[in-house]
């Protein structure tokens, strides 16, 4: 194995989550610097410039393209996941380390007691160690989900719809809460959540990845790129935030749940 295969790139989508950056960057920076054996790893935050529904699996899509050429594996990473105990080292298949610590979510903090509980030993979601070359074979991310919700059941059938082997390690996360744009707040499922499943259903219901739906298909601007707030010292060169513009438009039911929130 060269010393390219055991480079790992992780890919941060964002948008409006500050509160949220200032927590993952010096947390996630101080974890790798305390490694018993060092990772060689790079960070990009892809953020989703303001005015369209925010796209997750596109914008995940980009952060691979950005990385791809500088590593062996890239880690799809949410925001709202801080590493407590979890193993980031190279994986030869899709392998998701959150396991413990977000079994349960709020909806929405403060607004409602309402909470929603996902099974983490059967999600793709959250913290992902993805193999490059098998990201290309599945195409990435579908770029179909504007909004909230549904790329991850997605990339779970794009994986098993080609048969690769899959693997899971345990993992500890600390979660940090935000309101779920995929429900109301009585825990019913919000307006874009049922628009992004009827279009999962529609994708799938030919039971085989929709041609030219991810990779292939994806088109975007890059804006700007920035150094990141609160980088451990020595890191600094390790982390970027890139802005994006998506050049793809949302559905029409997708754009008119997005604008009655």
């Amino acid at each position: 194995m060269t010393t390219m295969d055991r480079r790992l790139h992780i890919v941060v989508p964002y948008r409006d989550r500050a509160a949220h950056l200032r927590d993952f960057v010096p947390r996630v920076g101080a974890y790798f610097a305390t490694l018993a054996d060092p990772i060689d790893y790079r960070v990009t935050i892809v953020e989703q410039e303001a005015g369209l529904p925010f796209n997750r699996g596109a914008i995940k899509n980009v952060g691979f393209l950005l990385g791809e050429a500088e590593s062996g594996y890239t880690c799809l990473h949410d925001i709202d996941y801080l590493p407590v105990d979890a193993d980031y080292s190279w994986v030869d298949r899709p392998t998701p380390i959150l396991s413990f610590g977000a079994e349960q979510r709020p909806v929405a903090p403060g607004r409602s007691d309402q909470t929603v509980t996902t099974d983490l030993e059967s999600t793709m979601g959250g913290v992902l160690l993805m193999p490059n070359d098998v990201f290309r074979r599945i195409d990435g991310y579908s770029n179909a989900y504007w909004g909230w919700g549904y790329e991850d059941f997605d990339l779970s059938l794009r994986i098993r719809s080609r048969r690769i082997p899959t693997a899971r390690r345990p993992g500890r996360f600390e979660p940090l809460d935000h309101d779920n744009e995929g429900f109301n707040p009585d825990a019913s499922a919000s307006p874009i959540s049922r628009v992004n499943k009827r279009v999962f259903q529609a994708n799938w219901a030919g039971g085989t990845i929709p041609e030219e739906d991810g990779l292939s298909s994806l088109s975007f601007d890059v804006l700007d790129r920035r150094p990141c707030d609160g980088v451990v010292p020595g890191a600094e060169r390790r982390w970027e935030i890139v802005r994006v513009r998506l050049t793809m438009a949302p559905l029409p039911g997708q754009l008119a749940a997005f604008k009655a929130r």
